[in-house]
């Protein structure tokens, strides 16, 4: 897990799913507000567009590998899609084999030597972290929150246990709305000692308030893209002082 102190920005992006051009949006955004003190943060499911026609996820993770090694504030951080890859799960969405069409992207870009590459990237993904907390109490992370955590330790070291059978992780990434209700996310925010929360997962036009669990998305979405700005030195209280520093692309 990532801690942020009480300074400057952190740019917080939702699922881009292969979509280089609302990356590259992303990116630009970001250098707009370029300094050691300002972050980018993007919550995971990088990789694995609806199809295979016009799936950049391999741009978007080379790009990502070569700036999580040369920048400490820009973040990468686990989604499902990328634990599919980890635990070798095969993953369809849209009645669409993402996991079939991501490994014949690296064929496709490596050839024989595509089966090294292929667990170079699994090695990588093994590396995010899962969760952002920041110096004024809120908690980013992909999706969530899980049911069954009793201390922020617990999160610190979440994949200690590995990435296949370990249900706090799987629900972290995995537990949409619906599978948790308001109260489950006050509660674990109370356990984790935060006041709101930050999260992708799942489509929304732009983003979604529910209680202190602020939903966004950047690139897949239901309408909208949206981002969030959020000062890093400003008190946070509840989830709508989450809801002002929303952003839209243009």
């Amino acid at each position: 897990m990532i801690k942020l102190p009480s300074r400057g920005l952190a740019l917080v992006a939702g699922d881009l799913h292969g979509n280089l051009e609302d990356f590259n949006k992303i990116m630009e955004i970001w250098e707009d507000h370029s300094t050691k003190e300002n972050h980018l943060i993007l919550t995971g499911d990088f990789i694995h567009a609806m199809g295979s026609e016009n799936d950049k996820s391999l741009e978007i993770l080379d790009t990502g590998i070569s700036y999580c090694k040369n920048f400490e504030n820009f973040h990468l951080l686990l989604g499902n899609h990328e634990w599919a890859t980890i635990t070798k799960l095969t993953l369809y969405k849209g009645g669409v084999n993402q996991s079939l069409n991501f490994e014949e992207l690296i064929r496709e870009k490596f050839g024989g030597e595509w089966k090294e590459k292929l667990e170079e990237y699994t090695n990588f993904f093994k590396e995010l972290p899962v969760a952002v907390k920041t110096a004024n109490k809120v908690f980013i992370s992909h999706a969530g929150p899980p049911k069954s955590i009793k201390s922020l330790n617990e999160i610190i070291n979440i994949t200690r246990k590995g990435y296949s059978n370990n249900l706090p992780l799987y629900e972290l990434l995995w537990r949409r709305y619906g599978d948790y209700s308001k109260k489950d996310v006050d509660q674990f925010l109370e356990t984790i000692g935060c006041r709101a929360m930050i999260v992708g997962h799942t489509p929304v036009d732009g983003f979604k308030l529910i209680g202190n669990q602020l939903i966004i998305s950047s690139s897949y979405s239901r309408g909208k893209k949206a981002y969030v700005e959020l000062d890093l030195e400003k008190e946070i209280h509840n989830g709508r002082y989450l809801k002002k520093m929303v952003k839209y692309f243009h």
